[in-house]
């Protein structure tokens, strides 16, 4: 085998032969590491000695815009400033430059509705587990195409599993990293099973949460119940929904909200079980591992609970 030293023009004329569909959601990147922002996809990269690239090392939060306003923008902030301080990081720059880097980004990317990806990272230097051989941390922006779920998801539900992939260990869950290996194989795990979601599940059986989203369930005496937060990620949306919630106390709509193991016979009994993530809002499941879980359809309080969410958007900071 023959290699090529590549020239500079080279590798810029392997940009276009390189092309394949994901990156046509890749609207606009802003790094520190750049110092700026390109809208290329191929050139949206990260030092490849990054401790965030060989060794997970670093953290990041998944953010929604909707018609030009960033939802939960501060809960967000907060949980990445308490992941990166779990693991002896610092922000390479302040709350509101963060916000000034999204709104210049946005505007580059000229869309008002997005995904944005948020990295810190460790920063380059160095190959080895030593975080002290990086030059200083990163910070890394993608704005993306927000893509939402088709409308008949919500009516008709979606179907869930039990995962044999084991939970992270409680002080791991709590920090969003990217070391996401457990995540990947359980996503891995639910396409290769031909269902939407698989639920990790503890040593004593008690359910957790999907592969990048939280799992509630409505029990059969009305109380909507979430998992323990011990060893689960404090979702924003999740936490934002719970708030919300209160509202459907006082009409009636629920009986009361409570934290607490949830086993697999709390959720082929429940009336309703619902995700609920940053992409997905409040989403409905109907399926068990193959049994019927309620009605078999979106439960009334799954679909006042997203109507609530989705209102609750339009509220949020202006970009």
């Amino acid at each position: 085998m023959s290699l090529t030293l590549l020239t500079p023009a080279q590798i810029l004329a392997k940009l276009a032969e390189k092309k394949y569909p994901a990156q046509q959601s890749y609207l606009a990147m802003y790094s520190t590491w750049w110092g700026g922002i390109v809208t290329e996809p191929g050139l949206m990269t990260v030092p490849v000695d990054d401790h965030l690239v060989h060794r997970g090392d670093g953290v990041f939060e998944a953010i929604k815009v909707v018609n030009g306003r960033i939802f939960l923008f501060a809960e967000h902030m907060r949980r990445l400033e308490a992941s990166a301080a779990q693991i002896g990081l610092k922000l390479p720059m302040s709350i509101a430059d963060v916000k000034s880097a999204i709104s210049e980004t946005m505007k580059v990317a000229k869309v008002q509705d997005a995904l944005l990806r948020l990295y810190v990272s460790r920063g380059p230097g160095g190959f080895t587990t030593n975080p002290y051989d990086s030059v200083g941390e990163q910070l890394y922006l993608v704005v993306t195409t927000l893509k939402l779920l088709p409308p008949e998801k919500y009516q008709e539900g979606v179907s869930i599993a039990k995962s044999a992939v084991p939970p992270k260990e409680p002080a791991f869950a709590r920090i969003k990293s990217c070391n996401y290996l457990p995540n990947v194989l359980m996503k891995k795990e639910s396409v290769d099973r031909g269902v939407d979601f698989t639920i990790n599940v503890d040593d004593k059986g008690n359910f957790l949460e999907g592969s990048t989203e939280n799992m509630v369930i409505l029990n059969k005496d009305g109380v909507l119940v979430r998992p323990p937060l011990h060893q689960i990620l404090k979702g924003t949306t999740m936490m934002r929904t719970f708030e919300l919630a209160e509202a459907l106390i006082k009409s009636g709509e629920l009986k009361s909200i409570q934290e607490s193991n949830i086993t697999e016979q709390d959720i082929k009994s429940a009336k309703e079980v619902m995700m609920i993530g940053t992409t997905l809002d409040v989403l409905p499941v109907t399926r068990y591992e193959g049994q019927k879980i309620g009605s078999g359809v979106q439960g009334p309080v799954a679909k006042r609970l997203n109507e609530l969410v989705r209102e609750d958007m339009k509220n949020a900071e202006q970009i």
